[in-house]
């Protein structure tokens, strides 16, 4: 009875020595974050933002008045129009299969730079759609629900050289965060076939799901697969920088990509 009666007060003591510990989350200053490309046959696109620290709750800050210019390799030169705040893009310069492109960057606090080239094209053989109860599930029977639906993108990878590839997902034409890059480490030389996943209750027949898939350069690869593991939340300063292709700025990259596009109506 004694040795019951002494646990009791020690676990008393220890419930009353508890205390409430802030924990100080230290504020980051503002970086600069770029997301720039140029695709085959298209305009340069350019979205300059601000990052926000962890415990702001404030909209993401776009860098508006920047002075942004994309180079080719021919020499030819443009600068980017500002057609909302801090969205950039050319008006002459496409992209084209082969061509390298610089951007440079100038704000008020930063001077940034990077280069990226268009790889060869890499076309899409098939992609189907299908509708199921959890991936890899199959179809719904009777009434069960299905709020999964399974893109399967085929193509053929080239034996002759090192690919790398993107893969973004549109939904109803809103495209959606979804991390999706290949290599051919694996596979080179062979038919691929890349698994997407959309989980998405609500769909209907008529809504429809897009896929783009981009051939991309390796530095282009290594940021995005880099951001699989950077941990932080969208929108904020990440714990672990990922990797990026910029020269003065440690946020953001600069792809230069084919492009191919396909789109599926549910029925």
């Amino acid at each position: 009875m004694k040795k019951l009666l002494y646990i009791f007060i020690i676990s008393i003591a220890l419930v009353s020595c508890t205390e409430v510990i802030d924990i100080d989350i230290n504020a980051s200053n503002p970086q600069l974050v770029v997301e720039a490309s140029i695709g085959q046959n298209e305009p340069a696109r350019v979205v300059l933002t601000r990052s926000i620290s962890l415990d702001e709750l404030t909209e993401i800050p776009f860098e508006e008045n920047a002075d942004v210019q994309i180079t080719d390799n021919a020499g030819n030169n443009e600068k980017l129009m500002e057609v909302s705040p801090g969205v950039y893009f050319s008006s002459l310069l496409k992209g084209e299969a082969g061509q390298t492109y610089k951007i440079s960057i100038k704000t008020a606090y930063e001077n940034v730079s990077a280069q990226s080239s268009i790889p060869s094209q890499v076309r899409i053989d098939t992609m189907t759609v299908v509708n199921s109860i959890y991936p890899g599930g199959g179809p719904p029977v009777g009434n069960q629900p299905a709020p999964f639906y399974e893109i399967r993108v085929k193509y053929t990878d080239p034996v002759s050289e090192t690919n790398f590839y993107r893969f973004l997902l549109s939904v109803n034409g809103v495209l959606r965060p979804d991390n999706n890059v290949y290599n051919d480490r694996l596979t080179n030389g062979n038919e691929v076939e890349a698994f997407l996943i959309v989980y998405d209750p609500e769909l209907k027949a008529g809504d429809s799901i897009s896929v783009e898939m981009q051939c991309i350069e390796k530095p282009v690869y290594e940021y995005f697969s880099s951001m699989g593991s950077a941990g932080g939340p969208g929108g904020s300063s990440s714990p672990a920088n990922p990797y990026s292709n910029l020269q003065g700025a440690i946020l953001g990259y600069f792809s230069a990509h084919t492009v191919e596009r396909k789109t599926y109506l549910l029925q």
